[in-house]
């Protein structure tokens, strides 16, 4: 990661640190993260960040909060493709 990526996910992170401190509630992060414009890969290294937890945790628990449905909806679309297409290789 470039340092002005880097920069980017501390900034980040720091603002929304406090949303975590207040609340230790995954799906209200997710929200807060949605709300100011941070998606996919950087809200979950920013999750990760801030929570100070794995990256298979920050992903549940990107993928798990109601806000990413969609996105959640998109990686079972992925995960199902990627499977028939190992099934018919």
């Amino acid at each position: 990661m470039d340092a002005e990526r880097t920069g980017r996910m501390a900034a980040l992170a720091a603002t929304a640190g406090p949303v975590w401190t207040e609340s230790h509630d995954g799906s209200a992060l997710q929200t807060f993260l949605k709300e100011i414009g941070c998606d996919g890969v950087d809200a979950v290294l920013v999750t990760r960040q801030v929570v100070g937890c794995s990256l298979g945790e920050a992903q549940e628990m990107f993928l798990t909060a109601p806000c990413r449905a969609a996105e959640l909806a998109l990686h079972h679309a992925f995960m199902e493709e990627l499977e028939r297409s190992r099934r018919d290789g």
